[in-house]
């Protein structure tokens, strides 16, 4: 059949993908009962945390020929240049724009992209994906470029992509001397960890705020670290987010700034808030700080958060493979860190579909999760150490029937 895609952020690059499950090696933890489920080295199943998760497969997906990888594409060219996947049809795959600087994407070993000027049509770069060389450099063999102290630069990092993978398992996806992140990331060392939350930003009941709100965070995945909490916001809360969004909701678009375009592989409609419409809107976020365990003021708009991003599916309406995590460009450090998730109506009945999967959680079993409506998800696409997380990978996937309100609030470290 043809091959699925695979978008590298919600507003990044496509890249195409076969949707599967990388072949990833389980943690080992010893089998207990639920009721020890607050014991470290506990191997509990999502579903033992809540009704609401569980694997993706009964048994790891494996391709042995087509593997999951990352590759770090790098233009030290002049001209601007657009990318193509070779799928077998004449031209390719328009995959997006590149300016001068870097990217980081998931792809799967043996798929070829090629490249051209985008101001003169010519092909000036192809590469055929291998697991043994994660950085790709377009240089056209130019001598004054292959002499610079930029490609020295990154013929050096290459020599790091490959020892960081053999010595962490994963490759590096962030920016090149991208520190440890400067905010909080919850632990998650063993599936079923909770973590209460407190806020004073209580619940709005359509008419009243309640005093305070109590909750609990649960661990339903180590790697990558997902985080379920349930009952985040009321039933009116929800509502008032759906009616906020629902006039301003349109096609999704993917691809860079300057170069979005609406594809297949993500045909749900987008909208998006400032907290500062409502006053409801705005005492949420206050909670949703908490939940963060972030500062109030951090939650603002371009300072760590982006605005509130609504999203609709329709029956049969998807989003495929994705990171939410991109590099933000000229040599920044700035990266999305984590995604709070809010499901905003209940699914139909149980065979509705339209959870979000992680596939490659769980040695490729998968993880799904489809919480009832004011229930969050939060999951990091940034590990301790600064690296971009692979296994952070997600799908949103297709509503079989009825329709799916979601929301997403993106956080950038060190800021947006």
């Amino acid at each position: 059949g043809n091959p699925r895609t695979m978008v590298t952020t919600a507003t990044g690059l496509i890249l195409l993908f076969v949707l599967q499950a990388a072949s990833l090696s389980e943690e080992e933890v010893k089998v207990c009962n639920p009721e020890d489920k607050n014991v470290a080295g506990c191997k509990l199943e999502p579903s033992d945390v809540s009704p609401y998760a569980s694997y993706i497969h009964e048994s790891p997906k494996i391709n042995a020929r087509e593997r999951p990888m990352s590759a770090k594409f790098v233009n030290l060219l002049t001209d601007k240049v657009q990318m193509y996947w070779d799928n077998g049809t004449p031209g390719g795959k328009f995959q997006g724009g590149i300016a001068y600087g870097e990217i980081t994407h998931g792809t799967y070993t043996t798929h070829t992209f090629f490249f051209k000027s985008k101001a003169t049509g010519k092909e000036v770069g192809r590469f055929t994906m291998s697991e043994d060389d994660p950085l790709y450099i377009l240089h056209g063999n130019d001598p004054e470029i292959l002499n610079s102290e930029k490609y020295k630069k990154y013929e050096k990092e290459r020599e790091f992509l490959i020892k960081y993978k053999e010595e962490h398992g994963q490759p590096w996806l962030s920016i090149s001397g991208r520190g440890p992140p400067i905010l909080h990331i919850w632990d998650a060392g063993y599936v079923g960890q909770s973590h209460t939350i407190e806020s004073e930003y209580g619940q709005w009941d359509g008419e009243n705020y309640a005093k305070s709100y109590t909750g609990e965070l649960k661990v339903v995945a180590m790697q990558p670290k997902v985080l379920l909490i349930e009952n985040l916001i009321s039933p009116a809360e929800c509502e008032h987010v759906i009616k906020l969004g629902e006039p301003r909701v349109k096609q999704s678009i993917i691809g860079v700034v300057g170069e979005a375009y609406a594809d297949e592989t993500r045909t749900s409609k987008t909208g998006w808030i400032n907290p500062s419409e409502s006053e409801q809107l705005q005492h949420m976020f206050n909670r949703f700080a908490d939940v963060l365990h972030m500062e109030k003021d951090q939650l603002k708009p371009f300072n760590n958060a982006e605005p509130l991003q609504v999203v609709h599916y329709g029956t049969n309406q998807h989003y495929y493979n994705h990171f939410d995590f991109f590099y933000s460009g000229n040599g920044s450090h700035k990266y999305r860190f984590s995604t709070l998730l809010l499901y905003l109506n209940n699914a139909t009945s149980p065979a509705a579909g339209g959870g979000t999967g992680f596939p490659k959680a769980f040695g490729g079993k998968g993880l799904k999760v489809r919480p009832p409506a004011g229930s969050a998800v939060l999951f990091y696409s940034m590990m301790e150490d600064g690296n971009c997380d692979e296994y952070s990978e997600h799908t949103g996937l297709h509503v079989l029937e009825g329709e799916k309100w979601i929301a997403n609030l993106w956080i950038w470290d060190p800021k947006r």
